[in-house]
């Protein structure tokens, strides 16, 4: 992680804010997408530096022999953010200019992965130029994963609880299959022939639905939700950021990985097709829900704390977490003008039964995550006084969903900080200081986050002597660093008065030692506090 954020150094803030986002596994490409609107909205983006860095040619050493070659710079980052990556230039097509897409795709085609799902998000992006809808280059095989690929394929199709559904994922081995060979069993020919009926049926099904009111926006929602769930079938081979998919050889496990990520690419390639207009049947929400969405909307976009609170928001507690992420996209809840963010706040705030965990996260992110992180100013009253309200109620699903990516974030901003410290000073419990105080020990230092510290001392967080030992060990390794810094130096006079009995004669010297090489002002109050306190 260390490496990735000094690789982000290298980008402008506004891109730093978007390739850390893209960290944030299967939603990191719409959270990304909502970010990318706000910031553009509020300031121009340099498209042609962010990309001409990313194709930048830099020394890589490759493979056991360790062979030294020129890889742009876009392959140092980890698979997540490469595929992550790839996705939210998909989603932002329209809004990238053309040349430096087309610029960034030339460079990559020159020097092709071996992860074959980053070749075929490729393939989906230079089809995005072309306005065209993106058809699946064959890949050549051997004999042996040949016939692995269509036993896995046959297994895959038997144990499927919809043949139908299996098939229509499967389409693309019936398209290579019959593309690349003359030859075909009857099995596969049946294959081919109810695939075929099957996209007959869809294409019926498009053109006999009726449009609904505000079309649009309820296709660009689906598009996210469908490049989300696309990206949840992957998970597996994303949750660790080094690794790192291997070419197609004839062992069968890396065979079925191969087949598992392209069979996920046509998905992605479907979000592009013709979306049906009755968008509430294609995310699987019970009927009920379904038939709320309108309902639902209008509570969440009234403008008036007048309204009596609407048994109707009690639909929220009914859905599960997967759920009620694919229901705030419909109700467009991260584009909820700030206004009317308060009220409702309160709705939510009021329900006769108290929201779950899951679910409080999952409306704390979507309400509040992209809207912070895309902040240039200090944030709006009403932005602060809907986060405190629901912050004061939820702290928990707060802290999980808003200050802990925050913290994380790279370069974190002032006015960033100035809401976490506000957050922290007002509405958080003694055990939730001590969760956010263990993420702090664990990220890199910065003068903004010197602040958060400070704050949660002056608040006398509740440190167990484990915590404290790894603070004060912090504290003297940052010395050197921050050796001009006032905002340390606070730091170290509010550990010295609020903690003196958890100073050790170890931790004396230790920080004895760490401020000798200080040099502001108060260096001596530091030294002379240090030498007041009598541990034992």
């Amino acid at each position: 992680m260390e490496d990735y954020k000094v690789l982000l150094e290298q980008f402008e803030k506004p891109f730093q804010i978007l390739l850390h986002t893209l960290t944030q596994g299967i939603l990191g490409a719409t959270t990304a997408f909502h970010i990318l609107q706000r910031i553009q909205s509020k300031q121009s983006l340099h498209w042609r530096t962010f990309t001409e860095t990313l194709c930048r040619s830099e020394p890589l050493l490759e493979g056991k022999e360790q062979k030294l070659s020129l890889k742009p710079l876009f392959y140092f980052l980890p698979v997540m953010v490469r595929r992550n990556l790839l996705s939210f230039l998909h989603l932002g097509n329209t809004i990238v200019p053309k040349d430096c897409l087309h610029h960034l795709i030339l460079q990559l085609r020159q020097n092709p992965a071996s992860d074959l799902w980053t070749q075929k998000l490729i393939d989906v992006l230079e089809q995005d130029l072309e306005n065209g809808l993106c058809h699946l280059m064959y890949v050549s095989h051997t004999d042996r994963s040949q016939h692995q690929l269509k036993c896995l394929r046959q297994k895959l199709m038997g144990i499927s609880e919809d043949r139908a559904g299996s098939e229509k994922r499967l389409g693309w081995y019936f398209s290579q299959q019959q593309n690349s060979s003359g030859n075909e069993s009857s099995e596969d020919v049946e294959g081919k022939s109810v695939l075929t009926q099957n996209s007959k049926k869809r294409k019926i099904s498009v053109k006999d639905s009726s449009p609904l009111d505000n079309d649009d926006d309820e296709q660009n929602a689906t598009k996210k939700i469908k490049l989300s769930q696309d990206i949840v079938c992957l998970d597996p081979f994303i949750g660790n950021k080094k690794q790192d998919v291997t070419p197609m050889t004839g062992n069968l496990e890396k065979v079925q990985l191969i087949h598992t990520q392209v069979h996920n690419k046509l998905d992605i390639v479907e979000v592009e097709q013709k979306v049906p207009p009755n968008t509430e049947k294609r995310l699987d929400l019970p009927e009920h829900v379904k038939s709320s969405v309108s309902r639902l909307r209008d509570l969440f976009e009234a403008d008036s704390d007048k309204l009596e609170p609407s048994q109707e928001l009690n639909i929220l507690n009914e859905c599960n977490p997967s759920q009620l992420e694919k229901l705030c996209l419909l109700l467009r809840l991260s584009d909820l003008p700030e206004h009317l963010l308060p009220l409702a706040c309160n709705r939510l705030i009021s329900l006769s039964s108290d929201l779950s965990y899951s679910n409080a996260t999952v409306l704390a992110r979507n309400l509040f995550l992209s809207r912070v992180l895309s902040l240039t100013e200090p944030a709006s009253r009403f932005l602060t006084v809907a986060i405190t309200s629901f912050c004061k109620k939820y702290a928990r699903p707060s802290c999980n969903a808003l200050i802990g990516p925050l913290l994380q974030t790279p370069d974190l901003g002032n006015v960033q900080v100035e809401l976490i410290c506000r957050l922290t000073e007002d509405c958080l419990e003694p055990e939730h200081l001590t969760a956010i105080f263990g993420q702090v020990m664990s990220i890199t230092w910065s003068e903004e986050i010197l602040s958060v510290v400070h704050t949660l001392l002056e608040r006398k967080v509740e440190l167990t002597s484990e915590l404290f030992e790894q603070f004060v060990q912090k504290l003297s390794q940052q010395a050197g660093r921050f050796n001009a810094s006032t905002k340390y130096a606070k730091m170290v006079l509010a550990t010295l008065t609020k903690y003196q009995i958890y100073i050790t004669p170890a931790h004396k010297n230790t920080l004895s030692c760490a401020l000798v090489r200080h040099t502001t002002f108060l260096r001596k109050s530091m030294q002379a506090a240090l030498k007041h306190i009598n541990a034992t």
